[in-house]
């Protein structure tokens, strides 16, 4: 990678067998010294029954922009999302063109279910902490228990930690009552009193839709510890 140069390359795909260490800086050189790659502003962590990437396009571009992205062969939920905590942390250059962030299934649906309790919400922080630029976060439904609880944590100093940018969570399949409202309110409370609030809607991934959300987060003075 060191004494290759291409500046007109749009399109890039990389796949990782059997990898455990996923440092590899000179890959984040060569992205970081590609013109095009620098255009991309939309970043998508797909998961699929065997494999997870991440894959970067250009929401501002036309239609057809070609997408680059960095995939894993690799089964367990909590490897996928270490694995691809680890690319974006250490093998990607910065990401600070990325405000739109998708969490999302690989294809329509898992074969597999995603077993949310088998991930520590460590996991999620770290993927996010590379996003400091994200407005838009959207979230299909397997991965919202995990995310929402990852994010309940992030209170008090902690509180723009990670995502300091945020402005919108969209959520698929969004609930009146549930596990994800109980876990965000203090968040989104949290978030409020820093000066840096962030609004929930309903994401119909397949339609592109967004409507407002089925409940309201309490006031932030009605939150207790």
């Amino acid at each position: 990678m060191t004494g290759i140069d291409a500046p007109r390359l749009s399109d890039l795909c990389i796949i990782f067998f059997n990898q455990i260490d996923f440092d590899t800086p000179r890959l984040a050189q060569f992205i970081n010294r590609t013109p095009t790659f620098r255009e991309r502003d939309e970043a998508h962590v797909q998961f699929d029954d065997s494999i997870v990437n991440v894959k970067f396009t250009g929401r501002t571009h036309e239609f057809g922009f070609p997408a680059s992205r960095i995939e894993i062969s690799c089964r367990e939920p909590d490897w996928q999302l270490s694995s691809i905590a680890q690319v974006c942390n250490s093998s990607l250059p910065p990401l600070f063109m990325v405000e739109d962030l998708y969490i999302e299934r690989q294809y329509y649906s898992l074969r597999v279910p995603w077993k949310t309790d088998a991930v520590e919400n460590t996991l999620w922080l770290e993927l996010l902490l590379s996003f400091t630029a994200v407005k838009n976060l959207y979230l299909s439904e397997e991965f919202v228990p995990g995310i929402a609880a990852a994010l309940q944590e992030l209170v008090g100093g902690r509180t723009t930690e990670v995502l300091p940018s945020l402005q919108n969570i969209f959520v698929e399949e969004l609930e009146p009552q549930g596990l994800f409202q109980e876990h965000i309110e203090q968040f989104i409370a949290a978030r409020q009193l820093s000066g840096h609030p962030v609004a929930i809607s309903i994401w119909d991934e397949e339609r592109e839709e967004i409507a407002p959300p089925p409940f309201v987060p309490a006031p932030a003075e009605t939150v207790k510890n």
